[in-house]
């Protein structure tokens, strides 16, 4: 079903709307808020080994979504960096590509595993209420742990949101230059 999404939006787009979208990631790539959020991102894989685990269900179970949302967002840029593609006009409107280590399947399947984090950062974003509640019940005692595993889960849940969409955009418009370019 992935495949066939990207599919249709490929014919949809021309290459110059590509282009032009492809420029546009690059300028946001380099801007200080998406600086500040990979420092942010990287603050948070660190402590994610910290986080504790409390022994509820609820704030468990959100800890965990949140660090396996991180994961896979941070070995997503990591993997972004290793299958670089450059994506070139030659003047005459015809599209280079010149791919390094990565194939166009492996942009489908590494927009696949982007759909699932976005889905499991969507059900930990719907069970931190619930989590947020249940730490408040608690005794003093038993809180500090509760409260910190709740706080780390919601920066985390929130600037592993910000970059899927990013990641998401980037790896899209890879799918699309591709097949837009007919250059498999």
């Amino acid at each position: 079903m992935l495949v066939t999404a990207f599919s249709v939006n490929a014919q949809q787009k021309t290459e110059a709307e590509l282009k032009a979208e492809r420029e546009q990631i690059a300028t946001e790539l380099k801007s200080k808020d998406v600086a500040k959020r990979q420092k942010n991102l990287d603050k948070l894989s660190a402590k994610s080994a910290k986080v504790e685990q409390t022994g509820l269900g609820s704030i468990d179970g959100v800890a965990n979504i949140s660090k396996s949302v991180l994961k896979t967002v941070t070995s997503t840029n990591e993997l972004l960096k290793e299958y670089r593609t450059e994506i070139t006009d030659n003047g005459n409107g015809d599209v280079e590509i010149a791919k390094y280590s990565a194939k166009l399947e492996d942009y489908v399947k590494l927009a696949a595993d982007l759909v699932q984090a976005g889905v499991d950062a969507a059900t930990g974003a719907q069970q931190l209420a619930g989590a947020k509640e249940d730490a408040k019940k608690l005794n003093p005692m038993q809180a500090k742990p509760a409260i910190s595993s709740v706080s780390f889960s919601t920066e985390a849940l929130k600037a592993s949101g910000e970059e899927l969409a990013l990641q998401t955009r980037i790896v899209t418009n890879l799918i699309e230059s591709i097949k837009a370019s007919k250059n498999l």
